[in-house]
């Protein structure tokens, strides 16, 4: 299943500052940021059970410089989030955050400084170039029970997103293709 139109499904959620979101077409979007922080996304819930895998395209345009591991420069110029809820309460979300890194390395895997409930993936890093456009393929069940030690059934929501206001820089990224099988 291709991702419907970004326009019909999404929605923007401001959490520090402000990342313009620009929908280039029906799959893709591009993000821009100066210092801000917001979401674009879908709490369109899923079932993981007959749609596990999730696959995209991303690049970053504007790269930014920063040691994301920690808490002060927690910042992405890319980052994709697939959560889980238990209930109603912003608490109860468990995430998976998809992210390519300026400083930390590819593979590697930690818990976000500001949610612990949050598992941060390094799929790519600055060794992966700007302006270049890279696919991913991930199996959400695999990975939530790998990284989260949970099942899971359905994904709640999920979303792009581009941020800087740990860090005070200027990012931008593209995403696009997303699709779930």
């Amino acid at each position: 299943m291709t991702y419907p139109d970004f326009n019909d499904f999404f929605s923007r959620s401001i959490i520090g500052g402000t990342t313009e979101y620009e929908v280039i077409s029906d799959n893709h979007v591009r993000s821009y940021t100066n210092s801000g922080n917001s979401v674009f996304v879908t709490t369109d819930t899923f079932d993981v059970l007959d749609k596990n895998t999730a696959s995209w395209q991303w690049k970053v345009l504007i790269p930014l410089e920063a040691n994301e591991r920690l808490r002060r420069n927690h910042d992405f110029a890319a980052r994709i989030i697939f959560c889980k809820s238990d209930g109603i309460l912003p608490t109860q979300k468990r995430c998976l955050n998809y992210v390519w890194t300026d400083s930390v390395e590819k593979g590697t895997v930690w818990v976000n400084p500001w949610n612990s409930k949050q598992i941060n993936i390094a799929l790519r890093d600055s060794q992966d170039g700007v302006d270049t456009w890279k696919e991913e393929k991930i199996n959400l069940v695999e990975d939530f029970k790998k990284y989260l030690n949970i099942d899971i059934k359905k994904i709640w929501g999920w979303g792009v997103i581009t941020d800087a206001d740990n860090t005070r820089q200027i990012a931008s990224a593209e995403y696009k293709d997303f699709n779930f099988q």
